[in-house]
């Protein structure tokens, strides 16, 4: 049960970082503009999402609990996934923007 939680959190936290970035495209295409205020708490809820996964893995850990190799998987490519989208940045949005170009 606690792995389907550690699981559901690196998943959701990608989720977020999706939605941070499709933001501008939905303000440009006639979006309100408080949407441009959600961006700071949506990166904020995704890193909290990640930690909330690691904090549950060590717990886990910590229980003697059988952790499975599967959240552990799912939850480390999250993070690496949720950091490269932190750390560079620019080369996503260029390449979202060549995406959605017409």
């Amino acid at each position: 049960m606690r792995a389907s939680a550690i699981i559901f959190s690196g998943p959701a936290a990608i989720a977020l970082m999706i939605f941070y970035y499709f933001i501008p495209f939905q303000i440009v295409a006639g979006g309100p503009d408080w949407l441009g205020r959600l961006r700071p708490l949506v990166l904020l809820v995704s890193v909290i999402f990640i930690a909330f996964g690691f904090v549950g893995l060590r717990r886990e850990g910590q229980l003697k609990s059988q952790m499975t190799t599967q959240a552990t998987l799912v939850l480390s490519l999250s993070a690496v996934v949720v950091l490269g989208m932190l750390l560079f940045p620019e080369l996503l949005a260029n390449f979202l923007a060549n995406l959605l170009a017409d």
